[in-house]
């Protein structure tokens, strides 16, 4: 009987209470899908990060990665790898010479990273080759191949055939320098990766550095996210004098990014709600005091104060409850739908920050639980103060107001 009665008070200002629902539909839209642009976002962040810059862990002499000194080879470091390939869970890795060099053409001279790869590995741990707009994959070109960005292309004013000038020092302090042809042009569509990163094979630049067999570096790629941590703390365990670190901690905020990533929903959705709080518990006060003599007369011939209490919270809770499965539902479509065509923003300045410039949102289901007890709470709060206010009328004085 009691929820009936609310049912009908709900509608008996049609107009009112659907402003009120789809004030809280939207609100609760606009808040879930940003929260899923954002998501998206970083998860390609994320992805570009494991795929193309660090894979799942790295390997390096300690101190290496700060001046990325040549001579602070990896002891035994083709061993190494070949023990790590032996792992079910790796799915392949890279032994890369690592060094910052001078690049020069025709036109211009800069410094840049050069990494010395064999092409068949890279292009499993990092998919490079997939990467290639213009000319081939160390394909093409017998003698010194480097791949190069488009960045870089257009900076040296260089293309595929094209020679370019390597200037760099060896493992014993000397000055040396090589030519190499272009052989390809590359773009990742993160341009902060694509302004300082050039190919060759290690077995050239081996040569030009005296380097032998040696790496520098191994990155390895796993099937899976989570091992990450576990397995760069079972081989930092197993290489003590090596510096062994999983992608969160190689590249700068990570880690920090990734932890703020579950809470970021919550306090987006969380601002709108408290903002939509308020308005039902003004909707509700107004519908409290628009009935005043009606309440009061309700009280007078029987109804105890807890109905008249859960009266005005199933009014409450009904019109948040029929908003929100409304807003959750569009935006389950919103973000479904985008997650597969993506949003393009259309602006280069997100590449040049290492995001991609096509977002493709997502949420995980836990993230709309999240939310739906969120609304629950909110819709439970909203309802109090305006049943508060309804108990505290005095039936003789509401009947005698007009």
């Amino acid at each position: 009987m009691i929820f009936k009665v609310a049912w009908r008070n709900i509608w008996r200002h049609k107009i009112r209470s659907l402003v009120v629902i789809i004030a809280l539909a939207l609100g609760l839209w606009a808040g879930v899908f940003s929260s899923a642009f954002t998501q998206g976002m970083m998860n390609q962040k994320i992805e570009s990060v494991i795929r193309m810059e660090m894979s799942h862990f790295q390997i390096h002499q300690p101190k290496f990665r700060d001046e990325f000194d040549s001579k602070l080879f990896i002891k035994d470091g083709l061993s190494i790898q070949k023990i790590i390939n032996q792992e079910k869970d790796v799915v392949a890795s890279s032994g890369r010479i690592i060094a910052m060099v001078m690049l020069g053409s025709a036109n211009t001279n800069g410094s840049v990273k050069l990494n010395g790869i064999i092409p068949s590995d890279e292009a499993i741990v990092t998919e490079l080759d997939q990467k290639v707009t213009t000319g081939a994959y160390f394909e093409g070109v017998k003698r010194n191949p480097i791949l190069i960005s488009q960045k870089i292309a257009e900076k040296y004013k260089v293309n595929v055939k094209s020679k370019v000038i390597i200037t760099l020092q060896d493992i014993n302090g000397e000055i040396t320098a090589g030519a190499f042809k272009v052989v390809g042009i590359y773009n990742t569509k993160n341009g902060m990766y694509d302004e300082i990163n050039v190919f060759v094979r290690r077995s050239d630049i081996a040569n030009l550095m005296v380097a032998e067999d040696n790496v520098h570096e191994i990155a390895v790629l796993l099937n899976n996210h989570d091992l990450a941590e576990p397995m760069a703390t079972k081989y930092q365990k197993a290489y003590q004098e090596l510096e062994v670190l999983p992608w969160m901690d190689l590249s700068t905020g990570m880690r920090m990014m990734i932890e703020m990533m579950g809470t970021y929903t919550l306090i987006i959705v969380g601002i709108i709600l408290i903002a939509l709080l308020f308005s039902i518990i003004n909707t509700m006060l107004m519908a409290v005091l628009e009935r005043v003599k009606e309440i009061g007369m309700l009280m007078s011939i029987g109804m105890s104060k807890p109905k008249v209490f859960f009266m005005i919270l199933i009014e409450t809770v009904c019109l948040t409850f029929l908003g929100a499965p409304l807003g959750l539902l569009f935006s389950y479509g919103s973000i479904t739908y985008f997650g597969h065509t993506g949003i393009d923003l259309g602006s280069a300045a997100y590449a040049d920050m290492g995001f991609s410039n096509v977002i493709y949102p997502s949420l995980e289901f836990g993230d709309y639980l999240d939310v739906s007890i969120m609304v629950i709470i909110m819709a439970i709060i909203a309802s109090i103060y305006p049943a508060i206010k309804a108990l505290r009328l005095n039936p003789v004085e509401a009947i005698r107001k007009i």
